[in-house]
């Protein structure tokens, strides 16, 4: 679980936003607007954009259970993703962000997924990053 937890610290979502959600057979992808990486052993952002990835995927895959607390969607920003549990080979996350609704109201919304894995997808070249 550490190694996902170091993964997961080394994203960066501040200013970035919910593009779409997608559910394809065992995979839930949530596209962002950008995603950005810290560099290696920094514990902060500093505006580095070297590992930048544009309309980026967040990738759960062997998704056995989701929930959210709340009927809207996310259509602003993503805050986080958090990996808060193990248990054999699956993982529970819990993704926050928010929906805004027309009349600016802010309302804070929690996906918690039971997966076995999580990567980003870069669309740019089709890659998958694990670490």
């Amino acid at each position: 679980m550490d190694r996902m937890k170091k993964f997961l610290e080394s994203l960066y979502f501040g200013d970035r936003f919910y593009e779409k959600m997608e559910i394809i057979d065992d995979k839930i992808i949530f596209q962002i607007n950008l995603i950005s990486r810290l560099e290696e052993e920094s514990t902060e952002w500093n505006y580095y954009s070297g590992k930048d990835i544009e309309h980026g995927c967040l990738v759960f895959e062997g998704v056995v259970e989701y929930h959210t607390n709340n009927e809207l969607e996310f259509n602003d920003e993503i805050y986080s993703v958090d990996v808060v549990g193990k248990e054999e080979e699956l993982y529970f996350f819990v993704v926050s962000g928010c929906n805004v609704s027309d009349e600016c109201i802010s309302t804070d919304i929690e996906y918690q997924i039971k997966a076995k894995t999580f990567y980003i997808f870069n669309p740019q070249d089709d890659s998958i990053i694990t670490n």
